[in-house]
């Protein structure tokens, strides 16, 4: 009986914490802004701090505690403070080598640090109008209306290839990621994704294994094979997170010629728990090297617009 009267008012504590820090302008943590920002294409601004910071204390009584910067907190962008003794690794990512330091992750992929020390309330405002209409001129709208994978039945055979393909992880996380889901226009034949390998097994277990012929599934105009009905209902339940970024495309082509090549399984890459495929190991080199310069906000990009192989 005690812990079932306990229970309650922790989840009522809780509750009442992140509302209070939403009403403040800030969302509730860093994983829950980062989603906001991916779905309003807003910039993402991190606000790193710590308790032992005595000018971060100093904007959190004169700065924060303003209805106004408030408001302007969520005015155009998403925002967030990131507690650097907690997230250390992710400050490391953005640099965040001192405390207080405001850090924005733009809708095209840009992070940069606007601000490193206390500032006046004029000059916070002023930044993050400037931040608001940065983040406008780049903003790319999602689709109303994004259509979810749909199951198909049955499909002409693919022959898989040699599961020769070499897969490289990297522990650090990403900016966000914004991609469209709308419908696409078909192809014939279709794009065959990941060359008929599973893409649930090969997320989760890291495993090339062959996919059903007659277990297929459509996403965003790319067809993929699963090893069983079960895989294949995982992946209909969170597609964007099993299919290969930007359609399969590189990464490193698109962004510095713009135009949408397949990549190869043979040179792919983990990044943030997402695979992208490249057309050489020199790109996946690059790509390794400054992954943020090449994970960006996309406009949406159409299987329509591939060159070269439709065969991943």
């Amino acid at each position: 009986m005690r812990l079932n009267m306990i229970f309650p008012a922790v989840l009522i504590g809780v509750t009442a914490a992140t509302c209070q820090a939403q009403s403040e302008g800030w969302q509730a943590g860093y994983e829950q802004a980062r989603t906001a920002a991916e779905s309003s294409g807003q910039p993402l601004l991190l606000h790193f701090h710590a308790w032992y910071c005595g000018p971060c204390q100093r904007m959190d009584r004169e700065i924060f505690a303003d209805p106004q910067v408030q408001r302007a907190l969520m005015d155009g962008l998403t925002s967030v403070k990131v507690d650097v003794t907690h997230e250390s690794d992710l400050a490391s990512r953005c640099g965040a080598t001192s405390v207080p330091r405001d850090v924005v992750m733009f809708p095209d992929g840009t992070i940069e640090t606007l601000n490193a020390g206390y500032m006046q309330k004029a000059q916070y405002l002023i930044l993050l109008r400037s931040i608001a209409e940065r983040g406008k001129r780049m903003y790319v709208p999602r689709p109303a209306d994004p259509a979810p994978a749909t199951s198909i039945v049955s499909a002409d055979p693919v022959g898989p290839a040699n599961p020769a393909a070499t897969l490289e992880e990297d522990s650090r996380k990403s900016h966000p990621v914004v991609v469209s889901e709308a419908s696409e226009p078909s192809i014939d034949p279709p794009l065959i994704g990941l060359e008929g390998f599973c893409p649930v097994l090969l997320h989760d277990k890291r495993e090339w294994t062959t996919g059903n012929k007659d277990v297929i599934a459509d996403y965003r105009g790319v067809r993929y094979q699963f090893s069983s009905e079960a895989t294949r209902d995982q992946f209909l339940k969170n597609p964007s997170l099993y299919a290969p970024q930007d359609l399969g495309c590189d990464a490193v082509v698109l962004t510095e010629t713009q135009r949408a090549v397949t990549g190869s399984i043979r040179f792919g890459a983990f990044f943030d728990e997402r695979l992208y495929l490249f057309q050489s190991p020199e790109n996946r080199v690059e790509f390794k090297q400054n992954p943020l310069k090449f994970v960006r906000i996309r406009s949406a990009l159409r299987v329509d617009q591939i060159e070269g192989s439709k065969f991943q």
